[in-house]
């Protein structure tokens, strides 16, 4: 099978699932298998040279992996199984026999597991779900496997819907969670124990390593890069160790992912190079490279993200040695076949679209730039290999990095020429010290190596980070400039190697029109005020945008959180006015009420509630927030007054069932239920 064939087979499966994901279409097993029997009858060599059908065979064959793809992602979303645990428009508690499907997270106020749904009020269910658990010494003891008894009533997964924030309600969806809930300590209890054997030593042995370095003697610093770089446990890292990584253009060594398997692999295919001399040596040499990339990745406990890395390696490595008519390119979209079969919403994935597009992109550009420039020097020649393969990777990359991340790390070549051969040693000895902290005097030297060359690592990148103009922040496009970007790239580095003007040409009308995009939007942003109230837990903050300037009212605690300014708020900030702050911020507790254009906003929280008494200013808005009771006297005067409501996400249950009740739905806005509330003026 030649490489064309499986794009062939690969692109339409593809676009039956994204199709499929965002338009709902069906398609039935039965239509499935009976399409297959003409597919077959023209592939016979007979029937294909006496009807000529090779484009009927083609035209057939891409409609059928069409079909597939839409089929496969209609299939692996759980909600649509008759047997889903929840019913359409569920409201009523019901009881739940839950398994933990992975390692719980400590948050701050809570323990979040992932469950799968066994059994509803006593009948077999299926699905999987997320819940949030009361911190207390019970749910800080769970484990995978456990298995609980809940009290609960399941929640859609909605997302907060503020524009330009990351979509996390998608983000559950597309890893089939479609329902979440919070339980108290009161609402659950465990009942036993019930985990995969392997799964179970997996994450037992994941633990212990971690543990290991935990009390190695490590700086806190130290041990927390260690764990994230060695075992891919990133939820040890701190806000400032992420946020240096990521400036720097190095966040990749702290993700387990394809660079670390493919320097495993590459450090084993050089090492037991010569075992292929021996009798049964190819054989052998596969098993061992093949059980290396796969022991690997059970240490980090098969994250999903190395999965995706093994597998393609594996594809890669198998192709190589068997010596079949094949290339890499082959491989590698073989694996991915592989992988969008078994789990087909992956294509959704921020990190299988990062992978194949910087392996693809090392594996086609990297030689090119390299040959580029000739260097006698071997020292400097390692370092223009290096160099040439981060080119390759940020080439191929760097769209969705701006799309998805909103920045450009200035100096990735800088940090790469060092993070990129300290990830390459520091792999070698820490899996070493992991396996070997045991044995005296060899387990101290590791230790030594190890924790020295990640002190080197840190501050070479705390060093880039440092640097001006380390990072360019703020940047937002949106998805249609994504592939006009590819499309352009593509035609460059085809004008390029073929030395082809005319497609040159079209390559520059591509930048032209993406200027031109650029352009027209900032134009449009200029000229356009707006409000948005965001849809925060716990939390009211209003923009009020000029143009492209704005005023930002919240609270004083929502000003020093940066990390939940940036999840729920800076990106909006990045796309309207291209700046990480805004021009003005004022204490919302200041400010009661405002008026945006011909319309007046009153912010009602329990405090002004108290003291306004008989005194209610005229508004066209009432927003209330961090209040529990509101007087019906107030009520009925408001809905006289033809006044709209909007409810913050931290309203209690009870004022929001009361005023539903009262408010015309016309004049009610619920930002927990309706997201962001947006008005222009």
């Amino acid at each position: 099978m030649k490489w064309p064939v499986i794009l062939r087979m690969l692109l339409p499966l593809l676009i039956g699932v994204i199709i499929q994901f965002y338009s709902g279409f069906s398609v039935g097993l039965t239509f499935l298998l009976i399409f297959i029997f003409p597919l077959l009858l023209l592939a016979t060599p007979y029937v294909s040279k006496f009807l000529r059908s090779n484009f009927l065979f083609v035209a057939l064959m891409t409609f059928y992996f069409f079909s597939l793809g839409g089929y496969l992602a209609e299939v692996h979303s759980s909600s649509r199984n008759k047997n889903y645990f929840v019913s359409a428009e569920e409201k009523r508690w019901n009881n739940f026999l839950v398994r933990v499907q992975e390692p719980p997270q400590e948050k701050s106020r809570s323990v979040k597991c992932v469950v799968e749904v066994l059994e509803k009020n006593g009948q077999q269910k299926m699905g999987k779900a997320l819940v949030y658990l009361q911190k207390d010494s019970s749910s800080l003891a769970l484990k995978y496997g456990d298995l609980l008894y809940l009290r609960s009533r399941f929640n859609p997964v909605r997302s907060n819907g503020n524009p330009k924030e990351f979509d996390y309600g998608r983000y559950l969806r597309i890893h089939d969670i479609h329902h979440q809930a919070y339980l108290r300590s009161s609402d659950w209890r465990q009942v036993g124990e019930d985990a995969n054997l392997l799964m179970s030593n997996i994450f037992s042995l994941r633990e212990y390593f971690s543990n290991v370095l935990k009390h190695s003697g490590m700086s806190e610093k130290n041990a927390m890069v260690a764990n994230a770089l060695l075992l891919g446990q990133k939820e040890y890292l701190d806000k400032d160790v992420l946020r240096s990584y990521s400036s720097a253009g190095a966040m990749h060594v702290l993700a387990v992912s394809g660079l670390h398997v493919g320097i495993i692999m590459l450090l084993l295919t050089h090492l037991f190079k010569p075992v292929k001399r021996l009798r049964f040596g190819k054989s052998t040499f596969l098993i061992i490279v093949l059980g290396g990339i796969w022991f690997y990745a059970l240490i980090t406990g098969l994250s999903p993200s190395v999965l995706r890395a093994s597998v393609m390696f594996t594809f890669v490595v198998v192709g190589q040695e068997l010596q079949r008519d094949t290339t890499v390119y082959q491989s590698i979209l073989t694996s991915a076949f592989i992988l969008i079969i078994i789990e087909p919403y992956i294509i959704f994935q921020v990190g299988f679209q990062l992978s194949y597009l910087a392996v693809l992109g090392i594996v086609y550009l990297q030689p090119k730039i390299e040959n580029l420039i000739y260097v006698k020097n071997k020292i400097l020649f390692k370092a223009w290999q290096i160099s040439a393969v981060s080119i390759a990777a940020q080439i191929a990359t760097f769209p969705l990095g701006l799309y998805y991340f909103h920045q450009f790390p200035n100096f990735f070549m800088l940090s790469n020429l060092l993070v990129i051969p300290l990830a390459f040693f520091i792999l070698i000895v820490g899996i070493s010290y992991i396996t070997l902290h045991a044995v005296p005097f060899i387990s101290d030297l590791l230790f030594w190596l190890l924790d020295g060359l990640i002190s080197i690592l840190n501050k070479g990148v705390e060093w880039v980070e440092q640097l001006p103009y380390s990072i360019l922040w703020g940047i937002s496009i949106e998805w249609y400039e994504v592939f006009l970007m590819y499309l352009t790239i593509l035609l460059a580095t085809v004008a390029f190697i073929n030395r082809k003007k005319s497609v040159l040409w079209l390559s520059l009308s591509g930048v032209i029109l993406l200027l031109g995009i650029n352009l027209i939007e900032k134009y449009r942003l200029e000229s356009e005020n707006r409000l948005v109230i965001y849809n925060i837990s716990d939390e009211l903050a209003i923009d009020v945008f000029y143009g492209r300037k704005n005023v930002f009212y919240c609270s004083q605690d929502l000003m020093q959180d940066e990390e939940k300014l940036l999840f729920h708020v800076k990106h909006n900030w990045f796309y309207r006015t291209g700046q990480e702050k805004p021009n003005e911020m004022v204490n919302i507790h200041n400010q009661k009420l405002f008026r945006v254009g011909d319309k007046t906003f009153w912010l009602l929280d329990s405090l002004a509630h108290d003291q306004c008494e008989n005194s209610i200013p005229q508004t066209n808005y009432i927003v209330l927030h961090d209040i529990g009771f509101i007087k019906s006297e107030m009520v009925e005067a408001l809905k006289d007054r033809n006044t709209s409501w909007i409810l913050a996400n931290d309203v209690n249950y009870r004022l929001r069932n009361f005023l539903t009740e009262k408010i015309d739905s016309n004049q009610f806005f619920d930002l927990r239920e309706d997201g962001a509330f947006e008005y222009g003026f």
